[in-house]
């Protein structure tokens, strides 16, 4: 006997773990972020831009790279013969200051240069100083590198804020999925009280207490409600194959490993539009894609101020000459235009972009403050109607039962049957609805602040 129970027990786990190992996932909103990955072309084609925008940055930094050259010139005219090679190492560094070291021999006549040398060479040690660009700490290599590295920055913001859009539209497809596969359940319910009402109906015209009419009238009911349920269904595959494109998911595969679940419980409202607009102003990427853009302008601004200064070098050459000791050569080289016309062109464009910037800020927090305002009013709205459509249910619910008891002793009849039950999945059709409606405002509303998880 003991031994009987002890099988009975393995079985029942044997069974157990077979179904927990075989069983679907739930697929959650956190299984949705399992998707949201570079593998998805959703979100690459969305970095995708970033991406070359790195290998632009490589590029200027490339710009600071240390060269090696070499040079070797031989000639022999009837008249002069020369032999010149040299090499060396040149470092630009990013305080715009270039360095060069190197080595030179020079013998007989040159034909590019006056440049004499012992019999042994001369070592070359340079430094080039743009005066200007070292005071205000910029050049147009360092320019280059700034503004692509702040566009950069820029582009992370865009993909967020492209992410929190893309995000809402995920979600909404998602919270439509779960709402009709909810309908297709209140279908399935319709029409099993349709099948259940027939049996009853049979059994009274077996026992001669009902008309044969009553039969085709139940078979008809079940037709078209079979034709409803039908409907239902397409609605939900369509609605599923609409998300499950967000996720670059096969209908199939999705069904072999993952179960939807209901539509979750309505979260409460427990934030007002002060804080809200508060947490928006902090988070929302659109808003630091204007701060970014105004730090853009700043480093032009710095740059292109240089251009009301005149553009002055200094090139500075030691030398020590491998037997005749050390020399040096110093050059200046000074250019400034007269009229200055791209520098008061460039400072009317940046004046008038920095403008541009601040109104579009004020676009965007105008527009976060109108969206939340509305967004907060709609959900206190939805909360009343569900309220008032849950009373709705229980009352059609009574009236339905109420309907369905006079039938039962001989005093009703199925076409007011039908109309009971076809009212009361109407009005939990209109609360779920409701329901679905919250859920979608709630996740515009975290939009909104950009809390997205």
């Amino acid at each position: 006997m003991k031994r009987n129970k002890i099988i009975k027990i393995i079985a029942v786990l044997i069974v157990f773990l077979y179904g927990f190992s075989y069983g679907k996932e739930l697929f959650t909103e956190k299984t949705i972020k399992s998707f949201l990955n570079k593998e998805n072309p959703y979100i690459y084609s969305l970095l995708g831009k970033i991406f070359v925008y790195e290998g632009k940055l490589k590029y200027y930094r490339g710009f600071f790279d240390t060269k090696v050259s070499g040079k070797y010139e031989k000639k022999e005219y009837p008249l002069s013969t020369g032999l010149f090679y040299s090499f060396s190492i040149e470092k630009p560094t990013i305080s715009g200051i270039d360095l060069s070291f190197g080595y030179r021999k020079a013998k007989g006549v040159q034909e590019y240069n006056n440049i004499k040398t012992g019999e042994n060479g001369e070592l070359i040690l340079g430094l080039k100083i743009p005066i200007f660009n070292l005071t205000r700490n910029i050049d147009e290599r360092r320019l280059n590198l700034f503004l692509t590295t702040i566009d950069i920055r820029k582009l992370e913001y865009k993909y967020q804020d492209n992410i929190r859009k893309l995000y809402i539209k995920i979600i909404t497809s998602y919270y439509k999925t779960l709402y009709f596969k909810e309908l297709v359940e209140l279908e399935k319910q319709l029409l099993q009280k349709a099948q259940r009402r027939k049996e009853f109906i049979l059994k009274k015209i077996n026992e001669g207490l009902l008309p044969t009419i009553y039969h085709v009238e139940v078979e008809q009911q079940i037709i078209n409600r079979k034709q409803r349920l039908t409907e239902a269904l397409n609605n939900f595959k369509t609605q599923l194959n609409d998300f499950l494109k967000f996720l670059n998911l096969d209908e199939k595969d999705f069904n072999s490993k993952y179960e939807l679940p209901s539509l979750p419980a309505l979260p409460e409202l427990n934030i007002s539009l002060e804080e809200a607009l508060k947490t928006a102003r902090e988070n929302r990427p659109d808003l630091k894609v204007i701060e970014t853009e105004k730090n853009r302008l700043e480093t032009e601004k710095n740059f292109y101020s240089l251009l009301k200064y005149p553009k002055f070098d200094i090139s500075i050459y030691g030398t020590h000459d491998l037997k005749y000791n050390n020399g040096y050569k110093v050059l200046l080289n000074a250019t400034f235009p007269l009229e200055r016309r791209k520098y008061i062109g460039k400072s009317i464009e940046l004046k008038k972009s920095s403008i541009l910037l601040d109104k579009k800020q004020e676009k965007i927090l105008i527009e976060i403050k109108t969206n939340l305002k509305n967004i907060l009013n709609t959900l206190r709205t939805i909360r009343k109607n569900i309220k008032m459509s849950e009373k709705e249910i229980n009352l059609a619910k009574k009236l339905e039962k109420a309907e369905i008891k006079k039938f039962e002793v001989g005093y009703g009849n199925l076409f007011l049957i039908n109309q009971r039950e076809i009212y009361t999945l109407k009005t939990m059709k209109k609360n779920l609805k409701y329901k679905l409606e919250y859920l979608i405002n709630y996740k515009k509303l975290l939009a909104e602040m950009n809390i997205l998880y």
